[in-house]
């Protein structure tokens, strides 16, 4: 829209309309019908688009549909143009979810999930499928909290990856008050989160018999059970070997009678014990328990 330049007979002073001049007789600008027209259709068109229905009779509808809730829509997630952002889009981009749902049992999840705070729930075990990774952006991110009673798996869609802590794998599993921010970086699932610790090479551990834990600090916790032979010894290799040292063991023997038990030699990758019964004779076929400690 601009003025009517291209009318000679407007009367346009310097570009612009001017008044009649009735002291020297110069005569004011005129407003042709299609300039008039051309305003009003311009204003008309923000009004419609506001959803307002134009009426004669209100002067304030022009501003009404420029502080509607329709005429400026919510750009997509990721959206990099330059488009008006409204407080919806803003408030996204700062970190908050652009929704929450809770999910308890298996589900497909989709691109419309993209952004979205996910709460599992339920009492069994299941599967969450996380989207096509092809069809959402490089950052695209999901939220879980996992409040279910049983294991959770978090899977990926054909041949993906999912990354907690550097590994790359299928799938990953959560388990109850465990969270996990799981974000598209350059073809694969990344996992923030503490769900992504028990994948941590720090934090590692086997959960069986015989199993193991890592700490933080670098000790390494082990267990397992074996069972004593003819010479009442029971060999027993570690589930990992202690990367720099042994420091304890303790043992005990499943049964109704006293025994004894002692450690007669040890190394990173095992070690080997002796039980005698209450008469201090070797004692076979006995069941021992073990816990060691290194680092």
């Amino acid at each position: 829209m601009d003025y009517p330049n291209s009318v000679p007979s407007a009367g346009l002073v310097n570009g612009r309309f001017v008044d009649e001049d009735l002291i020297t007789g110069k005569p004011g600008s005129l407003i042709p019908a299609s300039w008039g027209n051309g305003v009003t259709q311009e204003i008309l068109g923000v009004v419609r688009a506001g959803g307002l229905t134009p009426s004669e009779a209100s002067n304030t509808q022009l501003l009404g549909a420029l502080r509607g809730s329709q005429l400026f829509q919510t750009a997509a997630p990721f959206d990099v143009s330059r488009s008006a952002a409204t407080s919806e889009f803003v408030q996204r981009a700062l970190g908050n979810y652009a929704g929450a749902r809770g999910v308890s049992a298996a589900t497909q999840l989709t691109a419309a999930d993209v952004g979205c705070s996910i709460g599992l729930g339920g009492n069994s075990s299941y599967t969450v499928t996380l989207p096509d990774i092809l069809s959402v952006p490089n950052g695209a991110t999901i939220g879980f909290h996992c409040r279910s009673n049983a294991a959770i798996t978090i899977a990926c869609l054909g041949s993906t990856q999912i990354s907690p802590q550097g590994a790359y794998l299928s799938s990953i599993v959560m388990n109850s008050g465990e969270s996990a921010n799981v974000v598209k970086e350059n073809g694969i699932w990344t996992v923030h989160g503490t769900a992504s610790l028990k994948y941590a090479p720090l934090f590692s551990g086997l959960v069986a018999n015989p199993g193991y834990q890592k700490h933080l600090s670098g000790n390494i916790d082990q267990w397992g059970s074996g069972m004593s032979n003819a010479g009442g010894n029971v060999v027993v290799t570690f589930p990992i070997s202690f990367p720099r040292g042994f420091f304890s063991l303790v043992a005990t023997h499943a049964g109704g009678d006293a025994a004894m038990l002692a450690l007669i030699a040890v190394n990173q990758q095992g070690c080997t014990l002796r039980i005698r019964d209450a008469a201090g004779s070797l004692a076979a076929n006995c069941s021992v328990s073990y816990f060691a400690k290194g680092y």
